[in-house]
């Protein structure tokens, strides 16, 4: 099959460059090219391994646990798709391996056995369950291959060789297999990664902030595509439907049949978005993410060198974040506190947050945002006294106020505002509790506190008043945070982020400014001697939400 020239551009990247990504509209050849990739390097290298993972076999996974009957046949619809693709591309081979003096065959990898004369059903039998492998043979004793399998992270650090990774806007948790894969062409200058995709369907997928292009760039219809470097470094193969036509890829009208041009497709387009995501290349800002990508980043942008992040794996990580706290809090600003708290300790449970924030209603600085996981209380006891020590022994003033979530901890976030009391004024939030106008007068209705603090951060976020640490783990977390109908929802990623940044930060942002009546708070003084529990009342204006 002859190559499109935006397909050759790529084939020539694979000589110049040791990370890359493709990005071709629908149906552009994005699995033939990775394929045709595969071969290439198979044929030039003796005993060499390329690990192509397709994303088709997560989806198909996905797909079929919603267990019905139509489930599982779009599911063996898409597995016979890119089997087939694979397929048609392992008969080209035949004649390519063999034009070079090789051998090429297919392999059962479960079984180690060549297999032929496979039907179209037994090629997507080995696909689906992750034993088709591709080889080529130079002599006897020495061959190449690739294996096609999912890309599952779990695996991913056993991988070794160059990666092809297909489609991935579709990989959930992509950041985490990112992460794992990275490595591998460390080894070897001979290892690379290549990437292919069209862009996600909203801005909360990783692959958005990895390759999307710059804002406001602009692509000149070119058939070899167009070439650009994202914001993360990554340079990126781009090919649109104006790309693809020029190189000689036709359009057929859906309803009539007729050849038409691009402008032509996206006029009869039914969903004008979906053509602009799938075929125009376009990086749409929006979905359901609760807090914008944009203004996040905008957000990081000014807390860079006066705002941190601090994972905590052990003592002296927290050695290291009280030290910071004691040289980079302001020493006159009013500082206010949350506490989200958890008490597993598994690799994919919550960690606990604590945010430490700083200024007004209109200059909202979060200092820093101080995780860990512990199964002992007494740690968190320890640690939460230890922040609050450091902000109190500022010359400015002592902390203004500390709110813990209590949804789920209830006994402990007592304990922990008994501890405390002496030191700062201490409120305990239950999420499900209800709040009204007459609490709040920026309220048009009821709620609860869940989705009036969520509702008041993003409120802060969407205002521009918002600062934030830098560090890529915030963003992250931050935009797992979902608004669905009204409510805020989140779904953990495989590492255990839970968008628990995010409820550190509303938790503080409330401490900041929010209405506080009736707080019970005790000077160390009076509390050493026993006096009765002082009263007092604290109200600053806050934003309408």
């Amino acid at each position: 099959m002859k190559r499109r020239p935006y397909q050759s551009e790529a084939i020539r990247a694979m000589k110049l460059r040791r990370v890359f990504a493709m990005l071709f509209e629908r149906q552009a050849g994005k699995s033939t090219t990775l394929a045709d990739i595969a071969l290439l390097k198979m044929m030039k290298i003796p005993n060499y391994t390329v690990i192509y993972a397709s994303a088709s076999l997560l989806l198909g996974t996905e797909i079929v646990l919603k267990a019905t009957e139509a489930s599982s046949n779009a599911a063996r619809d898409l597995i016979e798709k890119e089997a087939g693709v694979l397929q048609g591309a392992a008969e080209r081979f035949q004649s390519d391996a063999r034009e070079a003096g090789m051998q090429f065959a297919t392999a059962d990898a479960g079984k180690d056995k060549l297999v032929q004369s496979l039907s179209a059903d037994d090629f997507a039998d080995l696909f689906e369950k992750q034993r088709l492998e591709f080889r080529v043979y130079h002599d006897r004793t020495r061959y190449s291959r690739t294996k096609v399998i999912a890309p599952n992270v779990a695996t991913a650090r056993g991988w070794s060789g160059t990666v092809l990774l297909d489609e991935i806007a579709f990989i959930r948790g992509f950041m985490d297999l990112w992460i794992a894969i990275e490595p591998i062409i460390d080894t070897q200058q001979e290892f690379k990664v290549v990437l292919s995709t069209t862009p996600p369907q909203d801005d909360t997928h990783a692959s958005f902030e990895l390759l999307a292009a710059p804002a406001g760039m602009q692509f000149t219809p070119n058939p070899r595509g167009n070439w650009y470097e994202s914001e993360s470094g990554i340079p990126v193969l781009r090919a649109d439907a104006f790309d693809t036509h020029l190189a000689g890829k036709k359009i057929f009208d859906v309803r009539t049949g007729e050849e038409i041009t691009p402008t032509q497709s996206f006029q009869r387009a039914i969903s004008k978005e979906g053509w602009r995501i799938n075929h125009g290349l376009q990086w749409i800002v929006g979905g359901t993410a609760a807090c914008n990508l944009l203004l996040l980043k905008t957000a990081q942008e000014r807390g860079v060198n006066k705002c941190s992040l601090f994972l905590i794996d052990e003592d002296g990580d927290f050695d290291s974040a009280i030290a910071w706290l004691a040289l980079n809090l302001d020493p006159d600003a009013t500082t206010a506190i949350g506490f989200d708290v958890a008490t597993t300790t598994e690799d994919t449970s919550n960690p606990s947050v604590c945010a430490i924030v700083q200024g007004s209603a209109i200059d909202v600085v979060i200092k820093a945002f101080v995780v860990w996981k512990t199964r002992d209380p007494e740690v968190a006891r320890e640690r939460l006294s230890q922040i609050v020590t450091v902000i109190n022994r500022r010359p400015g003033g002592r902390v203004k106020s500390m709110c813990i979530d209590a949804t789920n901890e209830k006994y402990f976030a007592e304990d922990l505002r008994r501890l405390l009391r002496a030191e700062v004024a201490v409120r305990l939030i239950v999420a499900s509790e209800g709040i009204t106008p007459e609490q709040r007068p920026s309220l048009e209705k009821p709620t609860n506190w869940k989705e009036f603090l969520g509702d008041q951060y993003v409120g802060v976020l969407e205002d521009n008043c918002l600062t934030l640490p830098p560090q890529v783990y915030v963003r992250t977390d931050h935009r797992l945070v979902k608004k669905d109908r009204g409510k805020f929802v989140c779904k953990p990623s495989p590492d255990g982020m839970h968008g628990d940044t995010f409820d550190a930060g509303k938790l503080a942002v409330e401490a900041l400014i929010g209405k506080t009546d009736a707080i019970e708070s005790l000077d160390p003084a009076t509390y050493r001697l026993g006096v009765q529990t002082q009263r007092f009342s604290m109200f600053v204006p806050h934003r309408l939400v």
